[in-house]
């Protein structure tokens, strides 16, 4: 067994080539980075397109635990030097709409007829197949296209986004978790794989249980906010000083809420003695029980009531969870340095072995800051590396993630 002190890597001698930006490819390759892989992401001379974005905050966050490398792959000795680092690797994975990589003569059949055993792999919005494939996608449209966004939100008010890119984040796990399966299975048949994943397939997914709902009774999905079909009093509940997420499930919660806010009248009320009558009622039930919600702050509500086995939850803004103690001795989150020499907050894998997160071993590395070590492990002299530079084949690091 692995022991606290020592870094698990299952994935090391794992060689990745990313050619992957924004977000959905990126979280794949970061976890399999944080895991072990050597990672080689692969951009254009300018950069993967979201350095520029939130202050490179969203770049920062996806893009840890690699290596980068920039490379011009129009140009003949651009796409020498990918198809060198390719022969090298065990994986390719992009995110680009079907047929770029194609168009840049790196698409599956050419790599795959060259390398039988690449495990090749795809993330888009629409996938390598359909009427829509060729479309861009982005995690909001997959969101609007699926469902998500038409059923989030308050029932008088427009349809809502959720703000996380939850869709690019789940089609990553999915791809990654592709992948670690591919591994294994070309340990037993010395054969790769071909992995098509669409973020508008993985966003309906996500409302799998309103699709089956609707096949059995043909009722669709309506707006809850903060609400649950399934069971009342379940939603944000406000208190003297802001919100507490109260998740009611069963009859002997509801019995304990009701124990713990002093509502007897509400517990003997036959309307709601059963989950049924609560979740008919649940709009009367929640003025009834905001009442006494009112009475309390946050942190002291979700104090009473996980005392009581209700669950309960305060609404934390970012700066109270970083706070948080709870978050603290998991110590989830770790701080390092940018290229600038900034201290930077970043959340760890969220996969706990022997009581330790995956440790960020290296920070996101700059456009092209490691173009000559890599160039120089698929065999390019130092003359090479240079005549590269100097005609703008390639670049090494810039001075900041600008």
């Amino acid at each position: 067994m692995t022991s606290g002190n020592e870094a698990w890597l299952p994935l090391e001698g794992v060689k990745i080539a990313d050619f992957t930006q924004v977000i959905a490819g990126p979280t794949c390759s970061m976890l399999l980075a944080d895991m072990g892989a050597d990672v080689i992401k692969i951009e254009p001379l300018t950069g993967d397109f979201w350095r520029r974005t939130t202050g490179g905050s969203a770049f920062f966050n996806f893009n840890r635990n690699k290596r980068g490398i920039a490379l011009n792959l129009k140009a003949p000795e651009g796409y020498g030097a990918v198809m060198k680092i390719i022969e090298r690797c065990d994986v390719v994975l992009e995110n680009f709409s079907a047929g770029t990589m194609d168009k840049l003569k790196l698409g599956y059949e050419t790599i795959s007829r060259l390398y039988p055993k690449i495990i090749y792999c795809s993330i888009s919005g629409f996938g390598q197949q359909g009427p829509y494939s060729e479309r861009g996608g982005y995690d909001p449209v997959a969101q609007a296209m699926s469902g998500i966004m038409l059923n989030t939100g308050m029932p008088e008010g427009p349809p809502v986004r959720v703000l996380p890119t939850m869709i690019d984040y789940l089609s990553g796990n999915h791809m990654a978790y592709a992948i670690a399966l591919a591994l294994l299975d070309r340990q037993k048949t010395g054969k790769g794989k071909r992995f098509d994943i669409a973020l508008w397939d993985v966003a309906i997914m996500q409302m799998g249980q309103f699709v089956t709902m609707y096949s059995m009774t043909r009722e669709l999905p309506q707006r809850m906010g903060s609400g649950y079909l399934a069971a009342a009093p379940y939603q944000a509940f406000e208190t003297k000083d802001g919100y507490a997420l109260v998740a009611v499930m069963t009859d002997d919660m509801w019995k304990s809420l009701c124990q713990a806010l002093k509502l007897d009248h509400l517990f003997k009320n036959p309307r709601y003695a059963t989950l049924a009558g609560r979740c008919q009622s649940r709009s009367e039930l929640a003025v009834e029980v905001t009442k006494a919600t009112k009475q309390y702050g946050s942190k002291e509500l979700e104090t009473l009531l996980v005392a009581a086995n209700v669950p309960c939850g305060r609404l934390m803004q970012i700066d109270q969870i970083i706070q948080d103690p709870h978050v603290q001795q998991r110590k989830i989150i770790a701080e390092i340095e940018d290229s600038q020499k900034r201290k930077v907050k970043l959340i760890k894998t969220p996969i706990f072995t022997s009581g330790e997160a995956p440790k960020i071993r290296r920070r996101p590395p700059m456009i092209g800051e490691h173009t000559g070590e890599i160039l120089q492990e698929v065999g390019y002299s130092q003359e090479e590396i240079e005549k590269m530079l100097d005609k703008g084949v390639a670049i090494q690091a810039k001075a900041s993630l600008e």
